[in-house]
């Protein structure tokens, strides 16, 4: 059977253009939504058909579905050859190689694999062995996983820090304990993969010699380690084709580098880049959005998507919002409306959003309308544990009989309690009839020395709380338990730390939205009733028709009939973390992929406020796709009813000279500016790019930041 007319009539122009490619090193810039596992199926197909030996074929992916999904795909048209192809992760098979290659150095070839819980655990031991905290053990492993990610060795690495020269010798005694129980980690695979190359030619020989065709799948998700060995197996026979798309390169946080476009182009200048620009998902106005946000892009190679598709609805800027509860409110009732009019299925509804602790107000507001969602790649925002343990210490405040929030907190830090002591002190309780806050006098007595005084030091941290509190309003009130709790400080080592700092300052903003809506004299007790009235037991059920509620990045690669974006506002999208440009382009790259989720409906929407009532200013991305919009009148949202509390920090800005668009002319070293969302600060450096200019700025409550004077919203003081 030959690469028959019936295979070619199922591929576009350009699909085939790629598939039929002859000789060299290619680029697939596949665009989102473009078919490009068609593209690398038909393309080992086409092989095969060629007499190419499937043996001599290797296509790596990311995932093992997507290496199932092709090898299915391949079976189906060239049949039994399809199980002769190398195809599967660049770990799994990297880990074949090695287990063929490896003799003894520096590990045996029947090596065991650690997995993220044994690396973690074996770095607590040393760091126990060291007299050094356990819990600092995510922190070292994160910045060592870093490393070999980016191809350092400990030789390779100078240290520029107290932090980083503890990891370095934490590196090195880690990989000394592996190597001593034949093991490696999920790191070394990659890391010991480029080694073996290096170390042994004669290996390096024999894998180019046998592996004539590359494939790889997701190439923009690669990482300088795999890039590497990539090259070197592809540097004789020079038949290299990536498929991917650097504008959906969205996970540098784990060592994706987008700039390996441009590492193959300088290694292999022969390449011919091919573009796949006809878009399988979305209606011609969804794209347009996304055609615009590329074009606004510094650093991506330049596409323009198109369809065949008819015109659907006119996506929607939604931005009549005060609040993320009211955003909130209007997409579940717009859900609703979707599934009895349009008879659209939950399943084919998606939220997405930039941060995980965005997800509350929705939450709160799918379960009033009762309608079944699952939450994507995190938990339910009350059932994080920061925030369970935020709420826990809000609990004891309001109630220190509560014996369940008293457990979750008694040791949380850590403060020297043990079992056999809280074994004690329960049984007393149950002995006395007493709840363990009453009974906590009783069994002090009876404890040893060191966890009498362990207790007793609680005890009074608690009451001296409750006292401090008495009286507050509830926001302050909130504010100064959570300072008390120390919990920030507790997961400051965490390698999720910034994510939980934004949950607890989430629950903090969502605790000052509530007090400014309600008067209740009792606004704690009744912003627990809430809680629990907002939690029932139904939730932990498998819902299969259901709304997706997703950050951007967990539903990266799936399609959705209707998407909406929500939280668009800066400091989020983009992220308040992106201080430079390359962290904006990585923001751009991520709504693009969010727009780009959606096939027929597409909702995008902002708020005028924070839930703590903090004023919100339109995210830049969306200011560049104003024009694209059918303009329709939107309501003026009027301003927030607030309770008088002079406690809490003015929201008003101050007085400024502000003019329309500031530019490099009108700013200088030591100027005072103000910023929207930063605040005041001072200008450090002017820096002229080509374009309006960067302006680096030492903000009073966020520090130095690098703005982009066409968004920076930046006023003269």
């Amino acid at each position: 059977m030959g690469f028959t007319a019936a295979w070619l009539e199922v591929l576009d122009e350009q699909q085939q253009q790629a598939v039929l490619h002859e000789g060299g090193p290619v680029i697939v810039l596949a665009g989102a939504g473009t078919g490009k596992t068609r593209v690398l199926t038909y393309r080992i197909a086409y092989l095969i058909e060629k007499a190419v030996s499937p043996h001599a074929i290797v296509a790596l992916t990311f995932t093992n579905k997507a290496a199932d999904t092709m090898r299915t795909r391949l079976q189906k048209l060239v049949g039994t050859p399809a199980a002769s192809v190398w195809m599967g992760t660049f770990h799994s098979l990297f880990a074949r190689w090695l287990r063929l290659y490896l003799s003894g150095e520096p590990v045996s070839s029947r090596f065991v694999i650690y997995d993220a819980d044994d690396s973690l655990a074996l770095l607590r031991t040393i760091l126990k062995e060291q007299g050094e905290n356990p819990k600092e053990a995510s922190r070292y492993r994160n910045i060592i996983s870093r490393w070999k990610n980016q191809g350092l060795r400990p030789s390779d690495i100078s240290p520029y820090g107290p932090t980083e020269g503890k990891a370095l010798a934490l590196y090195h005694t880690y990989q000394n304990r592996l190597r001593k129980a034949d093991a490696m980690d999920f790191d070394d695979l990659l890391l010991e993969m480029d080694n073996l190359l290096i170390r042994e030619p004669e290996v390096l020989h024999a894998l180019q010699e046998r592996y004539q065709h590359i494939l790889v799948d997701e190439y923009q998700d690669t990482n300088a380690i795999q890039y590497q060995v990539i090259a070197k197996l592809a540097a004789r026979h020079r038949q290299l084709f990536v498929v991917g798309d650097d504008a959906q390169s969205i996970y540098r946080f784990r060592g994706a580098d987008v700039h390996n476009f441009r590492h193959l182009q300088r290694d292999f200048p022969e390449t011919k880049i091919i573009k796949l620009e006809k878009n399988y998902r979305s209606t011609p106005a969804i794209l347009r959005l996304a055609n615009e946000t590329l074009r606004n892009s510094q650093s991506l190679m330049k596409k323009e998507l198109f369809t065949d598709r008819a015109e659907g609805p006119e996506p929607q800027l939604l931005e009549n919002f005060r609040t993320p509860a009211e955003e909130a409110a209007f997409v579940a009732q717009k859900i609703r409306e979707l599934v009895v009019r349009e008879h659209i299925a939950y399943r084919d509804i998606a939220i997405l959003y930039r941060v995980n602790a965005y997800s509350r107000a929705f939450e709160e507001a799918l379960r009033r309308e009762r309608i079944p969602y699952k939450l994507i790649g995190a938990l339910s925002f009350y059932q994080r544990e920061e925030v369970k343990h935020f709420l826990a210490y809000l609990r004891v405040v309001h109630n220190p009989h509560d014996d369940q929030a008293l457990l979750r907190i008694v040791n949380v830090p850590p403060r020297g309690i043990g079992e056999a002591t809280l074994t004690k002190w329960q049984h007393k309780a149950l002995t006395t009839g007493q709840s363990l806050w009453e009974s906590l006098p009783e069994v002090a007595p009876e404890l040893a020395s060191t966890a009498r005084q362990a207790l007793t030091k609680f005890q009074q941290f608690l009451k001296g709380l409750r006292d401090r509190v008495q009286g507050l309003a509830l926001p302050e009130l909130a504010e100064e338990v959570l300072k008390a709790s120390g919990l920030k400080e507790y997961y400051q080592s965490d390698e999720r730390a910034a994510e939980r700092y934004e949950n607890l300052d989430a629950l903090l903003e969502a605790i000052t939205g509530f007090y400014m809506e309600h008067s209740s004299e009792n606004s704690l007790s009744d912003f627990l009733t809430q809680l629990a009235l907002y939690t029932p037991e139904e939730d932990a059920k498998v819902q299969e028709d259901a709304v997706w509620l997703s950050t951007i990045h967990g539903v990266k690669g799936m399609e959705f009939d209707t998407v909406f974006v929500v939280g668009l506002i800066e400091g989020l999208l983009p992220h308040i973390r992106a201080t430079d440009l390359e962290d904006e382009e990585e923001e751009r790259r991520i709504f693009y992929v969010a727009l780009t989720r959606a096939a027929s409906r597409l909702y995008l929407s902002c708020t005028h406020f924070t839930e703590g009532y903090r004023e919100a200013i339109p995210s830049r991305f969306l200011d560049e796709l104003r024009s694209l919009f059918v303009k329709r009148p939107l309501k003026k949202p009027s301003p927030p009813v607030r309770r008088p509390l002079a406690s809490l920090p003015t929201q008003t800005p101050p007085k400024t000279s502000e003019a329309p668009t500031l530019s490099l002319h009108d700013l200088r070293p030591g100027m005072r500016v103000v910023h929207s969302h930063f605040g005041e600060g001072v200008v450090l450096e002017c820096i002229d790019n080509g374009a309006a200019g960067i302006v680096v700025v030492n903000f009073e409550r966020f520090g130095k930041k690098r703005l982009d004077l066409r968004y920076a919203r930046l006023a003269i003081l």
